[in-house]
């Protein structure tokens, strides 16, 4: 039960973060240089003033550094929230799966001094390894997904900064009727136009 609910925190963290990764940002044209805009180009000096080289390096850096450069505030409190989410959970996995492994050692040892916790009484050995082993296991998850979470931080900035000044306005869905020629009937379609 403990670990479906951190499973389920942890996917809903990651899942936040990538829809957030998906959006389409309306705020960041509004900002970009209406001469930037009407040629649909940018100049060399244009390019050389957001830099996606900078804004991955200040991600790795510092995690978020590279979305405010990318001016993406909003982006912080998911990258900062799964981040330090997953760190919690690295470190309670860790600190049960401490405390199962010495209960464990404590009941396999010769030693009489050393005993079972008064609520670990008359478990078996079994069950304290396959619990402890099962808690590094957690850990070992938990830290993959703040590896992965870091890197998606990375990834989102350069990808962002390299399409900083790219322009949307012109993207669009529109319904319209589609004639099939094989059923030579009038269809509902949608359609999708861009222009370069």
């Amino acid at each position: 039960m403990y670990y479906l609910c951190k499973v389920r925190v942890i996917s809903l963290f990651l899942s936040m973060l990538l829809a957030s990764m998906l959006m389409a940002q309306k705020q960041e044209n509004a900002m970009i240089n209406t001469s930037v805009r009407n040629k649909g180009l940018v100049k060399d000096s244009a390019a050389q003033l957001h830099s996606p080289k900078k804004a991955a390096i200040l991600s790795a850096v510092l995690p978020g550094t590279g979305q405010i450069y990318n001016h993406q505030v909003w982006k912080l409190a998911i990258v900062y929230g799964g981040m330090g989410s997953l760190a919690y959970f690295i470190q309670d996995n860790n600190r049960i799966y401490k405390d199962y492994r010495q209960q464990w050692i404590y009941l396999t040892d010769a030693d009489t001094n050393t005993n079972v916790r008064n609520d670990l009484y008359g478990v078996s050995s079994d069950a304290l390894h396959n619990a402890f082993s099962s808690y590094r296991k957690y850990r070992d998850q938990c830290l993959i997904g703040f590896v992965l979470v870091y890197a998606a931080n990375i990834i989102d900035a350069n990808v962002y900064a390299h399409l900083y000044y790219f322009n949307v306005d012109d993207l669009s869905l529109h319904f319209t009727p589609n004639y099939n020629r094989n059923s030579q009937s009038m269809m509902p379609a949608f359609t999708l136009r861009y222009k370069f």
